[in-house]
C-alpha cells in the first residue's frame, strides 16, 4: 500500500499545481486557459510535450509488448521515432507561425480557415473518437496497476476512478499553464524512475548481456522478425505499427496545443526536433524491461501482461523504490490523459460550440471546456469497465485512426489545389474504413497484416484509401471561395523564409490583415 500512498501524494501535488495556476490568474481569459497566453518556455515545452505522449502505453504497454512479442517492438520504435522530429517540424511549422498571428487555440481553426466550417466541425469529432481508445488504454492501465499494487485491496473498477478524478480537478482549475507545469514535473520524475528500473532489472541477472542471453535461451522467438510463421513482426507489421504511431503523433491535439503555447521560435524548434530522440531512449527502457521479465516473471498472458512493469519492479527493487518506479509509470499515464483530454476539450469548446453559438463569450468557452473534461473522463471510465484488449494495441488503434487526417493537414499547408470536398471525403472515408475493419475483424484486422488486404493491416489500407480519395477528389473538384481566399494566408511569401524571430514578428503584423 506504500505505492498507493506515493501515487496519492503525486495526485495531490498535481491538483495543488493546477490550483496554483488558477489562483495566480493564468486562467482568466480564453487565451490564458487554452494556450497559456503563448508564454511557455522551451524547457517546459519539451517536458510537457514529452509527458503528454509518454503514457501508460509507453511504460506499461511497451513493457507488455516487449514481454509478449520481443525485440520487434524496438524496430517499431526506431522506424517511428527517428524521423518524427523532422516530420513534425515540417508539418507544424506553419501551425506555429500562423497560429501565433491568427490567435488559433484549437485543431479545427486551421482547417476552418483553409477549408471552411464543415472541416472545422468534422476534425474535432474525428479526433475525439480516435482519442477514446488511447484514453481508455490509460484508464485501463491505471486500474490494473492499482489493483496489482494494492494486492487487490483496491479492485480494478475502483482503481479506475483513482487517478481520473484528480486529473479532472487540476485540468479544470489550471488550464494549459497548469497542465504544462504538472506535465513537466511528472515528465522529469518518470524519466528518472524508468532508468532506475531498467538498471535494476538488468543487474538482477548479472547485467544486460547475461540477461538477454537467458531470454534467448528460453524464448529465441523474441529475437526474430517474422516469427510464428511470419505473423509476428513481419516487415509489413513493423511498418504498419510504426506508420500508425509516427503519423498519429502529428495529428493528435498535443502538437497543435504546444505550438500555440510556445513563447519563442527557439522553444518551438527545440521541442519538436528533440522529441523523437528523447522518446526513443526513454521508451526503449521499459521495452527491454519487459523482454527481460520473461525469465523473471514467466507465464503472463494478454491483458495480464500489462501488469509486468509493476510486478518486475517489486522483484528487482526495494519496496519503497519499487513504489516510486511504478508511480513513475502512473505519472506517465496521468500526463497523457491530461494532454489528450485537455486538447479534445479545447477543440469541442473552440470549434463545435463556437460554430453552434457564434457569440459565446470567453467565460462560456472556458466553462464549456471544463465540462467537456469531466464528460470525456467519465466516458472513458465507462468504456474501460471490462478490459479485453491490451494497452499497447488500444493505443496503436488510436494512432492509426487519427492519422488519416494528415492528408487534409498537408494539403492545407503545402498544396494550393487541395479542396474542402477532398479534405472532407478523405477524412470520412479513412475514418470510416478503420471503423469497418474493426467491426469486421476486430483489432487483429486493424493492427496485423492480412492476406485479404495484400499483407497490409487495416490501418494502412484505410490510410492508402484516404490518400487516394484526397488527391482524386481534389483534382476533380474546384476550390471554392474559401479555399481561394485562404491561399493568401497559407501561402504567404513570408512563410518561405527561415523560421526565426523576424519571420514571427513579420507574420504578426502582416497575416492578421489577410
Amino acid at each position: 500500500m506504500f505505492a498507493i500512498s506515493i501515487i496519492t501524494a503525486i495526485c495531490l501535488v498535481s491538483v495543488f499545481v493546477g490550483y496554483l495556476a488558477f489562483r495566480r490568474g493564468f486562467t482568466r481569459s480564453a487565451d490564458d486557459y487554452f494556450v497559456a497566453g503563448s508564454s511557455l518556455g522551451y524547457f517546459v515545452l519539451i517536458f510537457s510535450l514529452l509527458a503528454s505522449f509518454l503514457s501508460a502505453f509507453s511504460m506499461f504497454g511497451m513493457s507488455s509488448l516487449g514481454y509478449r512479442t520481443g525485440f520487434g517492438a524496438l524496430f517499431v520504435l526506431s522506424v517511428n521515432l527517428v524521423p518524427l522530429g523532422a516530420l513534425w517540424y515540417y508539418m507544424h511549422r506553419k501551425t506555429f507561425v500562423l497560429g501565433r498571428a491568427r490567435s488559433w487555440m484549437s485543431m479545427g481553426m486551421p482547417f476552418g480557415e483553409r477549408y471552411g466550417n464543415g472541416m472545422r466541425a468534422v476534425i474535432p469529432v474525428v479526433v475525439l473518437l480516435a482519442s477514446i481508445p488511447y484514453l481508455v488504454a490509460q484508464v485501463q492501465g491505471i486500474g490494473l496497476m492499482v489493483e496489482a499494487l494494492s494486492e487487490k485491496a483496491i479492485p480494478y473498477h475502483m482503481g479506475m476512478f483513482f487517478v481520473p478524478v484528480f486529473i479532472s480537478l487540476y485540468l479544470i482549475m489550471g488550464g494549459m499553464k497548469g497542465a504544462a507545469w504538472v506535465n513537466t514535473v511528472q515528465g522529469i520524475f518518470f524519466s528518472i524512475m524508468v532508468f532506475i528500473l531498467f538498471f535494476a532489472v538488468m543487474a538482477k541477472n548479472g547485467g544486460f548481456a547475461p540477461t538477454m542471453q537467458m531470454v534467448f535461451d528460453t524464448h529465441p522467438e523474441l529475437f526474430q522478425l517474422g516469427a510464428k510463421g511470419g505473423k509476428l513482426w513481419s516487415y509489413p507489421m513493423v511498418f504498419g505499427f510504426a506508420a500508425a504511431m509516427c503519423l498519429g503523433c502529428i495529428c493528435f491535439p498535443q502538437p497543435y496545443m504546444h505550438a500555440y503555447s510556445s513563447r519563442t521560435v527557439k522553444g518551438f524548434k527545440t521541442m519538436l526536433l528533440s522529441f523523437g530522440g528523447i522518446c526513443l531512449v526513454i521508451i526503449t527502457m521499459p521495452t527491454l524491461v519487459g523482454i527481460a521479465a520473461t525469465v523473471i516473471v514467466p507465464g503472463l498472458k494478454g491483458v495480464q501482461a500489462d501488469k509486468v512493469y509493476g510486478i518486475v519492479a517489486s522483484m528487482a527493487l526495494p519496496d519503497w523504490l519499487a513504489a516510486l518506479a511504478v508511480a513513475g509509470g502512473f505519472t506517465a499515464a496521468m500526463s497523457t490523459v491530461n494532454g489528450l483530454v485537455f486538447g479534445n476539450a479545447t477543440n469541442l469548446a473552440n470549434d463545435l460550440l463556437k460554430l453552434m453559438v457564434p457569440h459565446v463569450g470567453q467565460k462560456g468557452l472556458v466553462s464549456a471546456a471544463r465540462w467537456s473534461v469531466a464528460v470525456i473522463m467519465a466516458i472513458c471510465v465507462v468504456i474501460a469497465w471490462n478490459p479485453n484488449t491490451p494497452v499497447a494495441e488500444l493505443s496503436v488503434l488510436a494512432f492509426g485512426t487519427v492519422a488519416v487526417t494528415i492528408f487534409p493537414l498537408w494539403g492545407a499547408y503545402f498544396w494550393k489545389r487541395s479542396t474542402a470536398a477532398g479534405a472532407m471525403a478523405s477524412t470520412i472515408v479513412g475514418f470510416g474504413i478503420n471503423i469497418v475493419m474493426f467491426i469486421w475483424g476486430g483489432k487483429n484486422m486493424v493492427l496485423f497484416p492480412s492476406a485479404k488486404l495484400f499483407q497490409l493491416n487495416g490501418f494502412l489500407a484505410a490510410f492508402i484509401a484516404a490518400g487516394l480519395v484526397f488527391f482524386i477528389v481534389c483534382l476533380v473538384t474546384k476550390p471554392g471561395k474559401i479555399e481561394q481566399k485562404s491561399l493568401a494566408l497559407f501561402f504567404h511569401p513570408a512563410l518561405d523564409g527561415k523560421l526565426d524571430h523576424n519571420l514571427v514578428d513579420r507574420s504578426e503584423n502582416e497575416y492578421v490583415k489577410v
